[in-house]
Order: structure tokens, then C-alpha cells, then sequence
């Protein structure tokens, strides 16, 4: 076993500078692979709902993840999925459907979580309330006697705040096309596109009381502002920038205009809240909650701002960017089974407002059970080690070569 440790030490002394550069070279491509998978899919500090940007749909073409039609086009540009640079579609969006170089720019999204609306003392702020019970009659119990059953509902209206920043990137090459006389023969645009955001529900509240049942629906989406902005080819960012009035159009921008909810991609939309009052003074339908709602933003134009000199036919461009506020509506309802005497006339009494889950930790259980979050923290271990044994070569190959004499001494005495 002593050769062994010899030829080990003999090969690290070597090629010890190999061995470094190529052990920083994995820890970085590990570092970049595990980046990517760790963004994609596991959300944390979102409260109500979870948002991801599920699809785009081009000339009635659905484009997403799993959806990379051949042919596709975007305004009069034939393009393929094939061809795409850049294609992510979950918490963050990052597209690009052609060249990395050419052809369209990248379009890029980003969103601030979800935020519950809380007064000074933490408590959740709710503007609507609704009570309402339904008597289901006389019952006969698993004991044989008999009780009226009294189902009731409370359902309170609470508020949200969201944003997301819309945005262009790339090189100056995908500005634009440059005609023969140095003008311009054609711009990338966006306009036309739709941005399907689709929706999870999460439980972000509870009753004191122990309800039978909670559930959560999203109710309302409107803009509460927007601001607009541009990025320079010196990646100079310029606040309301009046040269981007004519780059960014997008439905809906103005403040009070809202986003249709819908149960399906692409389907129909639902009014919620007007859906969950029909229901007041009836039992209330568990369909009308689901996993998922989807809602979907239009852009009218989303195009880089360009600029020929006349003279020196010298160009200049800037990339459109927009954040958009809103403010979210979701209602919170309940659902409790009373049990009363034949005789006693049921009381709608009422129950204790939700109160804010608070889990400051749930982030960190949500990462550690993602199966890739085990695989990606193994390899990035077996790299680091790597690292370790390179500048253990590199600047102290004596305690490198007493390291492996120990373990494998030890092993060959045994």
C-alpha cells in the first residue's frame, strides 16, 4: 500500500495546477446546474397565492415548457423552438426564441411574491365580511338520537399586494435590423403576445375556531400603479423615461384595470366573488375552489427604443422596462357543522376572524424535501473536497501525503 501512496503523491506534485484548474472548472458548472434547478419550481415567502409564468400564446400558439411547436410566429417572424436561445417558463420567465446573438431580444420577468395586507398589531386586514347558515334539518346520530344539523359559513375578504417587472435584454444586434442605407428594416415587438401567470392557492390563514373546512379563492387583480423604465447600451437605467411611451403598451396598465381569473388556461373568465355571493344563505359548492386559477397579461407593444443619426447614420438604442403593482383580493371562508337540540332555533354566531399562519422556517423545510436540493448539495460536497485536496497539493503537499499515509496505513495494519 506504500507505492500506492507514493504514486499518488508523485502524480498530485505533478499536476497539481491541472488538477486545481479542472476541480475550480466543475465547482463552477456544478454551481451554475444547481442555481438553475434550485429557481425553478420551489417558491418560498409567498402568502395566499403562487404564482408562475406557465405559457405564452403567440398567434394562437401556446408556448411553455413542455409545448415547443416547430413552427411558430411572432408579428410577421417565423420562428422554432428549435432554434430558441433561451426557453424557462416558472417562478421567472426567460425567453428568447431565435439566436442568443440576433433576431428578438430576451424577454425576461421577474415578481415580487405575494403579500398579505396586516395592520400595525400583524393582524390580516379584511374589508368584506359575510355570514350565512344553512339548516339541514333533523338527523338521526351514529348514537341513535336526533339533533338539527346547522352548516355555517363565514367568508372574509383579504387584501394582497403583488408585483412583477417586465423587461428586454441582449445585445445591440437585437435592437434591430439595419437597412442598406443605414436606417432601420425592422424592430423586434413583442405586441401580440400573452403572458398566461398561472395561479396555486396556499394556505396562508386560519380560523381559532376549527373549522369542518377552509378554503381560499383569488377574487380580484387590479393595477394599483406601474412605473415605467428604460436600460441604455451603457446599461444606464432612466426612470419615466418619455421615449418608452411609444416602446410599452400592455392591457392592463392603467390604474383600475384588471386581470380576468380563470379556471382553465385559455378558457373562459369566472367571476369569483360574484360566484361565491350566489351562494350566500345555500351550502356552498367545494367546485368552485380549485388547485389552480390562471391569469393572463397582454402585451400591445413591447419593443426597443431606437435612434439613427441622420447625419452620421450612428446608432443608439434602449431596452423598455415596466414593474407592475397590484392589488389582490382573496377571500378566506369557513365551513362549521353545528349539531343542536330538535327543538333549539340555530343562532348564527360569530367566529373569530383568520389570523396569519406564521411558519418564518417553512422555506427551509419546502427546499430540503426537493429530491434535487439532496442530489445538487452531494455533488456540490464531492466538489468542494475536490477543492480542498487541489490546494492541499498545490500549497502543502506534506500534510496531503500525511493525510493519505494515516488512512491508508491504518487500513493496511488492520
Amino acid at each position: 500500500m506504500r507505492f500506492l501512496t507514493e504514486d499518488f503523491e508523485s502524480f498530485l506534485r505533478k499536476n497539481r495546477k491541472l488538477i486545481a484548474i479542472l476541480a475550480i472548472a466543475l465547482l463552477l458548472i456544478c454551481l451554475g446546474n444547481f442555481t438553475r434547478l434550485e429557481t425553478v419550481g420551489y417558491l418560498t415567502a409567498t402568502q395566499g397565492l403562487e404564482a408562475q409564468f406557465a405559457a405564452l400564446r403567440v398567434n394562437g400558439i401556446w408556448l411553455s415548457e413542455a409545448e415547443k411547436p416547430s413552427t411558430f410566429s411572432i408579428k410577421d417572424r417565423e420562428l422554432s423552438a428549435e432554434n430558441a436561445s433561451n426557453w424557462f417558463f416558472g417562478y421567472e420567465l426567460d425567453f428568447d426564441p431565435d439566436e442568443q446573438d440576433d433576431g428578438f431580444p430576451n424577454l425576461l420577468i421577474n415578481q415580487q411574491p405575494f403579500t398579505v395586507k396586516t395592520n400595525p398589531f400583524g393582524e390580516v386586514e379584511y374589508d368584506e365580511r359575510y355570514a350565512w347558515q344553512v339548516d339541514k334539518g333533523i338527523v338521526t346520530l351514529s348514537n341513535g338520537s336526533k339533533a338539527r344539523k346547522v352548516i355555517q359559513f363565514e367568508m372574509w375578504r383579504c387584501k394582497l399586494s403583488w408585483a412583477l417587472n417586465i423587461w428586454l435584454s441582449g445585445p445591440k444586434a437585437e435592437s434591430c435590423d439595419r437597412a442598406w442605407h443605414g436606417g432601420i428594416a425592422w424592430e423586434p415587438d413583442y405586441g401580440g403576445t400573452e403572458i398566461w401567470i398561472k395561479l396555486k392557492s396556499r394556505n396562508f390563514a386560519y380560523f381559532q375556531d376549527n373549522p369542518d373546512e377552509v378554503y381560499f379563492a383569488p377574487a380580484y387583480f387590479g393595477v394599483e400603479y406601474y412605473e415605467i423604465a428604460s436600460i441604455d447600451q451603457d446599461n444606464r437605467k432612466t426612470l419615466d423615461d418619455p421615449d418608452m411611451t411609444s416602446c410599452i403598451d400592455l392591457n392592463p396598465k392603467e390604474r383600475g384595470e384588471t386581470c380576468g381569473i380563470y379556471y382553465e388556461r385559455g378558457g373562459t373568465p369566472i367571476d369569483i366573488e360574484e360566484t361565491l355571493l350566489t351562494y350566500e344563505n345555500v351550502e356552498l359548492d367545494p367546485a368552485v375552489f380549485r388547485n389552480e386559477y390562471w391569469i393572463h397579461i397582454d402585451l400591445v407593444t413591447f419593443k426597443p427604443w431606437n435612434h439613427i443619426d441622420f447625419w452620421w447614420k450612428t446608432h443608439s438604442y434602449k431596452w423598455p422596462s415596466i414593474t407592475l403593482h397590484f392589488i389582490v383580493y382573496v377571500f378566506v371562508v369557513g365551513k362549521w357543522t353545528v349539531y343542536l337540540s330538535e327543538d333549539e332555533v340555530p343562532q348564527l354566531t360569530p367566529h373569530t376572524p383568520p389570523s396569519l399562519v406564521r411558519r418564518p422556517w417553512s422555506w427551509l423545510t419546502d427546499w430540503w424535501s426537493n429530491p434535487w436540493t439532496l442530489l445538487w448539495t452531494g455533488i456540490f460536497g464531492f466538489f468542494v473536497l475536490l477543492i480542498v485536496i487541489a490546494i492541499l497539493a498545490i500549497f502543502a503537499p506534506g500534510a496531503l501525503t500525511a493525510i493519505t499515509r494515516t488512512l491508508f496505513g491504518r487500513r493496511r495494519e488492520t
